[in-house]
């Protein structure tokens, strides 16, 4: 049985309360149950989960199908779209559908690079356009229009939601974002709340959190080793002395457990930055399990 329908997350945005979101990946079998299972975990304790759109350039079960079970457990979805697997026409026939099953909010991303998944050689990547001008078509369907200048009797609606990379981008660039119609930021991955405030206090004095509110990614880690990779290879994610510490020597259940700790720690921390309206966790993998642990560990009470 369907269960009532989440409040919008664009009321959610405008609240004041601490916004959390979450992410669901799409598994690769085409099997509604794991999705349902994961929807149904998270649709007590976030106020939203992004549905992600072929993560690491893999195929995977269509986000849009994804987005309608997540809605009839009760979850909100914020439908992640690529412009690296689909031209213009399919991008807007997608948006249409999305539109007309009940989706309202989308994520406007380039997409992870082929080299990164199993298709390198096997196909090219379409990218019409990449993501700041994804986030101009959202919005012009929005306003009424499609690409080529027909016009919607019914137009979208869609809360545009676009990715910010902490330490790396520049104000221009998250300006440019906000002109071509982003409403609302999700970073990337922060451990190193300090060096995040850093980039973040000249942003918030361009006056762009008070445009797009801003939620600050949170990763619980569970190793060592995953921190290594993240510090060293993701551009914009640094971690910290402390949080290398706390994850030293641990692995299993236990390097689990001290991963819960790290991210509720982040989250306090973030919680006194000025300006940061929520958090978006990110747990790849095992989302059902981690994310209701740490939004109780953080003490995040969904509103």
């Amino acid at each position: 049985m369907a269960v009532s329908e989440p409040r919008s997350f664009p009321d959610v945005l405008a609240s004041g309360e601490f916004v959390v979101t979450a992410e669901l990946g799409p598994p690769v079998n085409p099997t509604p149950e794991p999705v349902r299972r994961t929807a149904r975990a998270l649709a007590g304790c976030v106020h939203a989960a992004n549905v992600t759109d072929n993560q690491a350039a893999t195929v995977k079960l269509s986000p849009l199908a994804c987005a309608v079970w997540m809605m009839r457990e009760g979850l909100a979805p914020i439908l992640q779209v690529t412009t690296r697997d689909r031209n213009v026409m399919a991008i807007q026939s997608d948006l249409l559908g999305a539109w007309a099953l009940g989706v309202r909010s989308v994520m406007a991303l380039s997409g992870d690079p082929l080299k990164v998944g199993p298709y390198a050689g096997r196909t090219k990547a379409v990218s019409d356009f990449d993501s700041v001008g994804l986030i101009r078509l959202v919005a012009q369907m929005n306003a009424g229009r499609l690409a080529a200048g027909e016009e919607l009797s019914t137009p979208t609606g869609f809360c545009i939601v676009s990715a910010a990379n902490p330490l790396v981008d520049s104000i221009q660039k998250l300006e440019q974002k906000l002109d071509a119609g982003v409403q609302c930021f999700q970073t990337n991955i922060v451990y190193d709340v300090g060096r995040f405030v850093e980039w973040f206090e000249p942003v918030v004095a361009a006056g762009i959190p008070g445009r797009a509110p801003f939620l600050v990614g949170v990763t619980p880690p569970r190793s060592t080793r995953m921190l290594e990779h993240l510090h060293a290879n993701i551009p914009g994610v640094e971690v910290d002395e402390p949080t290398f510490s706390i994850m030293e020597g641990l692995s299993g259940d236990e390097a689990k457990q001290a991963g819960l700790q790290v991210a509720a720690r982040v989250i306090e921390q973030l919680r006194g930055v000025a300006q940061v309206t929520g958090c978006h966790l990110m747990a790849p993998g095992w989302e059902a399990e981690a994310v209701p642990k740490v939004v109780e560990e953080a003490a995040l009470g969904r509103g």
